[in-house]
């Protein structure tokens, strides 16, 4: 799917984000995360071997380089924080299987927040920016992830350094449609010389797990994602008008 589209699906009982539209340095970003990776998913040039799990991982000093590395944005990947790296060196063949099952599979037996390594999320995605699964064990971080991600996706679709903050009851009440799968199609912004505005179309979309099906619903006008209101620019601030 474009990138010029952001879609977000919550699905609050398990703790996880459909994304689409958002890359990995996206979510970094948004997640304010400093710590060290466990990742898998392809031969990534810039990781670190564990000659005892055979795990791959990246130092937390190292994370920003490897999210703007060429591979990721080229293969699958799979990525949770860990404590440290050391904390591979402990790990009992127990949790190595749980870990194992985790970044094979996808998801947690039963939880995706493994104690042996304390992650407090875990990223999933075939293709960069196309789509992705994350868990988070703070489930009151998304108003954060979403602030921070339509901050980014604001400033490089709209091709401005800084955008206006979004206020808090923006936020509150896009956070209330994640659940119904929101839309957010820049590709169709229209903006205003005249009135010096801008206009952002919101749709609710329902639950996808293709986002190329999405693209091709929303290309054909299926009558089940429905135009539910318009993020607009003016005066220098940002309003949310839903119908």
């Amino acid at each position: 799917m474009s990138n010029s589209l952001l879609y977000l699906y919550e699905d609050a009982e398990n703790n996880r984000l459909t994304m689409s539209g958002v890359t990995f340095a996206d979510f970094i970003m948004s997640i304010g995360s400093k710590s060290a990776l466990l990742v898998s998913g392809a031969a990534f040039k810039t990781v670190k071997h564990s000659s005892r799990t055979s795990f791959h991982y990246v130092e937390a000093h190292e994370v920003e380089q490897f999210v703007q590395s060429s591979d990721v944005e080229r293969f699958p990947l799979n990525a949770i924080d860990i404590r440290s790296s050391h904390s591979l060196d402990v790990l009992t063949d127990v949790e190595i299987a749980e870990l194992l099952f985790l970044m094979h599979m996808k998801r947690g037996m039963p939880s995706p927040f493994m104690t042996s390594v304390d992650n407090e999320w875990a990223y999933f995605s075939e293709q960069d920016g196309t789509q992705a699964t994350v868990y988070l064990n703070d489930w009151s971080s998304v108003e954060q992830v979403l602030s921070t991600l339509l901050q980014q996706k604001i400033r490089r679709e709209l091709r401005v350094p800084t955008a206006s903050p979004l206020t808090a009851e923006i936020l509150i009440n896009l956070r209330q449609l994640l659940q119904e799968g929101i839309l957010i199609d820049f590709a169709h912004t229209r903006q205003s010389m005249f009135t010096r505005q801008t206009t952002i179309p919101i749709y609710i979309a329902g639950r996808y797990e293709d986002m190329h099906v999405l693209k091709e619903d929303l290309e054909t006008k299926k009558e089940s994602i429905v135009l539910r209101g318009e993020l607009i620019h003016r005066k220098k601030s940002w309003s949310l008008e839903l119908r």
